[in-house]
């Protein structure tokens, strides 16, 4: 049933914008290093007016004093001192590509992919759906590594290893996710993509990047991600073996699911001052666990507080944080409930319903059920910005490290700022489908 499918090529595949190019860190161990990957014989397409290698400074938000030794900080400066801009629609770490879902000798072109709801495909859909992901699950991706370290404090530490797409993938969330190195010590008051406004925009560029690395992937460029709207189940609809796989009492995925084989990375998390320590035996790395609704006294979020969360006017209010009231972002982010008390809602609460991978922030993407909750979310937040007439300038003056509007969204390349994701997600190429509309 899960034999891999041939992507089909129709009107080529978009570039992407992982955080490490293979042609940049392969064999690197002293950084920073110059990142402007050659095309069409001149570094980022200059000779075709596609872009230009430019200091990564010019491009950063303004430096924050108290930070040291975090390699985040001004993303991508610790690793490269040159980066390609790309002009126009171009993207890539060498301007090859276009944007998500462009195509066309300028990039000018779009191919709209609709996003559906998981229930709205046929049983044959569903099984060509997983087949893909499944095949991306162990497919090595030729163009970009992810980084492993046992001691984020030295450069020498750090480690760049092949990986699957979605591994590679995987290990973003828990690159940004990772505490802050604040004056020399960690600080876990929160991070670059989550607790503040940021996490909407970082999310939005998170899915797209999957969805981007897949249609590579398959060489489909109509491949397409789908989602789960739970608003109106009062149990994970989905959590069985004719979607996203069930469960035995101790938490393990049914073997008669594809994804019963499926194994975390970067498990060891817990670990401090580390970057995805683990095995290079995948034998070693723990399997997906999910245990929904196990944990007493908490249930499935539901229609009621999406609507709340719809019929809040500002995107997000000051102090930009958990502690922000009548904010859509802390609304659905879920550290307020539709009551404006301190409580575990919306996208949180979904997490914590799932138990296991899913409620563990760091390794949560590796449970492939993570891609059908935050698409969803994403659904969501294009709703609020198409009823809100809502543009780049609508996101708020915040002054939050690292989700400030013109801050660089981690950990991509070339730059996305948090701005130029709040904007209708058509612009990117993207339909969400009207299943059980609003």
């Amino acid at each position: 049933m899960f034999l891999l499918l041939l992507g089909v090529v129709l009107l080529g595949v978009t570039s992407t914008a992982a955080m490490f190019p293979r042609s940049c860190v392969e064999n690197v161990t002293r950084f920073p290093v110059v990142c402007c990957p050659e095309y069409k014989g001149s570094p980022c397409g200059a000779s075709s007016n596609r872009g230009s290698c430019m200091p990564v400074s010019s491009s950063r938000a303004v430096s924050d004093p108290d930070v040291e030794i975090d390699d985040r900080h001004l993303f991508p400066s610790h690793y490269f001192n040159y980066t390609c801009q790309c002009k126009f629609n171009y993207s890539g770490p060498n301007c090859g590509g276009c944007i998500h879902n462009h195509y066309g000798e300028n990039c000018e072109n779009v191919n709209y992919v609709t996003r559906r709801e998981i229930r709205e495909l046929s049983v044959k859909e569903r099984e060509e759906w997983f087949a893909q992901l499944h095949q991306c699950k162990y497919k090595i991706d030729p163009d970009y590594m992810m980084m492993v370290s046992g001691d984020r404090f030295r450069t020498e530490a750090y480690e760049f290893r092949p990986a699957s797409f979605i591994n590679i993938w995987s290990a973003m969330h828990n690159y940004v996710t990772r505490m802050f190195i604040n004056n020399t010590r960690e600080n876990n008051i929160l991070n670059f993509g989550h607790g503040s406004t940021g996490f909407l925009t970082f999310h939005r560029a998170y899915m797209s990047e999957l969805e981007r690395s897949l249609q590579r992937c398959t060489k489909n460029a109509n491949f397409s991600l789908v989602y789960y709207d739970w608003r109106n189940d009062s149990d994970c609809a989905i959590c069985n073996d004719d979607f996203m796989g069930g469960n035995n009492v101790h938490g393990y995925i049914s073997p008669y699911s594809v994804f019963y084989s499926w194994r975390t990375i970067c498990s060891e998390y817990y670990m401090g001052g580390t970057y995805c320590i683990m095995s290079t035996c995948e034998c070693e790395h723990p399997k997906i666990t999910r245990k929904p609704g196990a944990t007493p006294g908490l249930g499935m979020p539901n229609k009621l507080d999406v609507d709340y969360c719809l019929g809040l006017s500002s995107l997000d209010t000051s102090p930009y944080t958990s502690a922000s009231m009548r904010s859509f972002r802390n609304c659905l982010e879920g550290f307020r409930n539709r009551f404006e008390n301190p409580a575990t809602s919306m996208h949180n609460l979904f997490h914590a319903y799932c138990g296991g991978t899913m409620s563990q922030v760091a390794i949560a993407s590796n449970d492939p059920i993570f891609v059908l909750h935050h698409c969803f979310l994403d659904k969501i937040f294009d709703i609020y910005i198409r009823r809100w007439n809502l543009n780049e300038n609508s996101y708020p003056p915040n002054t939050i490290y690292g989700h400030q509007p013109t801050d660089c969204i981690l950990p991509f390349l070339p730059c996305r700022k948090h701005r130029e994701m709040c904007t209708p997600i058509r612009k990117f190429g993207v339909i969400y489908s009207t299943y059980n509309s609003f």
